[in-house]
């Protein structure tokens, strides 16, 4: 049972509010940062972008007092030793790598803009704004002169959009924390993830399309989609075309570009978004422009994306523990006669995965696609009678003012990868967004979180590493 100290709360208060403005310094060096994870070389595995972000959180925490540990540009890790004969660890995870800018900003990308009480910039939310406050809160303790029986670990990571290798790596090489904490989620604890299945379908096409492209990252659903078509005229491709919401036609060349317009939202929260692939594979598979069998491409692959919950793809799963299954073809690519979609599938944590992969399987092949799984991750569960999970969510409670509810989750984080591990904000569920639909979440343009949501998780997680270092 958490008991408030009140003089403790009220001296953590006094020190975030003479901290805050160095908060949004110290995240806009690193939010200026375009660290896009993608396939590097020896030296930066992640491209030389993901380096250096990992350079500036380096030189931040070094301002500090803090050595960050750079495990070989696959990771970063801030240690601090504890006090203890026999210490445990407690971890705090984080990534500094980002998705796609996109399009369509209203605000500038790369910069922390401060605005009506709210952080806007690509990473502030996810994950960079969060890696601040795990920095801070040691910050605290250090500058009170506050020494923990227990070691700290701060994980610093590098891949978590694309795959999560640099967890791997880092379990691989290091010593994994006793407990672990992964501030990418909402508070108030988040005791479950679903599985994750990652697929591609593959066949070829012929006839007069010339292109089809959408989506950048598996885990984005995509705002936009186009395609070329050759050997229709402008005016057929119009009349048939012209007036369905979201579609736009043009010249290309002596072709024709179809474009069409979605809302694009993380793929493992689909409510809301409008996926443009689907929009545009129905439209094209409604209008009888296609030929050949990239007509029966596209019209596959509008059914395929017909809906968000695995019905279309054979696999309707769901459990009373995380609700539905969500499967979303997040990424195509068709060009010189090969069309290919890659899916991001999130399956309940009660469901056996290979079930999965047969029904996906089973579904696609039936429409003529070859099938290649290129993750398959299981889920991720730690029991609510876990003694530390009513103990974080009343620490929660307290310094939100409001009770929220424990939960599971589609979104996949480094909680599947570690031992006893739970998602810990430091979002909550009810966040306003001043943007319109489209804008200000996560994976959206003109990301934004409000500033005192964060600034209430950095106090959350001091208090939770007082009460957790005398659990462990």
């Amino acid at each position: 049972m958490f008991k408030p100290d009140s003089s403790l709360m009220q001296e953590i208060d006094q020190w975030i509010e003479k901290n805050k403005e160095a908060f949004v310094k110290d995240l806009d060096r690193l939010v200026a940062v375009p660290s896009i994870s993608v396939h590097g070389d020896d030296t930066y595995p992640y491209g030389k972008e993901c380096g250096r972000v990992l350079d500036e959180m380096t030189a931040l925490a070094a301002g500090y007092g803090f050595q960050v540990k750079n495990h070989e540009y696959h990771c970063g890790s801030l240690l601090v030793k504890g006090t203890g004969d026999s210490p445990r660890r407690i971890g705090i995870y984080a990534h500094l790598d980002v998705v796609p800018l996109g399009e369509g900003w209203h605000n500038p990308p790369l910069k922390c803009t401060q605005k009506d009480g709210f952080l806007i910039g690509r990473g502030v939310g996810d994950n960079k704004g969060p890696g601040i406050c795990a920095l801070y809160a040691l910050r605290y303790l250090k500058e009170h002169g506050i020494e923990l029986k227990n070691d700290v670990l701060v994980y610093y990571g590098l891949s978590e959009e694309t795959g999560m290798q640099d967890i791997e790596y880092f379990c691989r090489t290091q010593q994994v924390p006793d407990f672990n904490l992964v501030a990418d989620t909402n508070f108030p604890v988040c005791y479950g993830e679903k599985g994750l299945m990652r697929a591609d379908i593959e066949r070829k096409i012929e006839g007069n399309l010339v292109s089809f492209h959408g989506g950048s990252v598996v885990n984005v659903i995509p705002p936009k989609a186009e395609a070329v078509i050759s050997g229709v005229s402008l005016e057929a491709a119009r009349e048939k075309l012209g007036d369905i919401e979201g579609i736009s036609v043009d010249r290309d060349g002596e072709s024709v570009k179809v474009t069409a317009l979605g809302i694009s939202r993380h793929a493992a929260f689909p409510e809301g978004s409008v996926n443009a692939i689907q929009e545009l594979s129905k439209a094209l598979a409604g209008s009888g422009l296609l030929t050949g069998s990239a007509a029966h491409g596209v019209k596959a692959v509008a059914a395929m994306t017909s809906d968000y919950y695995g019905e279309s793809c054979g696999i309707p799963f769901e459990d009373k523990e995380s609700g539905r299954l969500t499967c979303v073809g997040s990424v195509i690519h068709a060009q010189d006669g090969v069309m290919k979609v890659s899916f991001d599938t999130r399956y309940p944590v009660t469901v056996d995965g290979d079930e999965v992969v047969d029904g996906f399987k089973k579904r696609a092949e039936s429409l003529g696609f070859a099938v290649s799984v290129g993750e398959l991750s299981a889920p991720a569960y730690v029991p609510l009678d876990n003694p530390y999970i009513p103990v974080l969510s009343e620490i929660c409670d307290c310094v939100q003012g409001k009770h929220y509810e424990p939960y599971t989750m589609g979104g996949g984080t480094y909680s599947r990868h570690l031992p006893c591990a739970i998602g810990f904000g430091p979002g909550v569920p009810d966040a306003p967004n001043p943007f319109e639909n489209g804008h200000g979440q996560g994976h959206q343009p003109d990301e934004c979180v409000p500033f005192d949501m964060l600034l209430k998780g950095l106090k959350t997680y001091i208090i939770s590493l007082l009460e957790l270092d005398c659990m462990l």
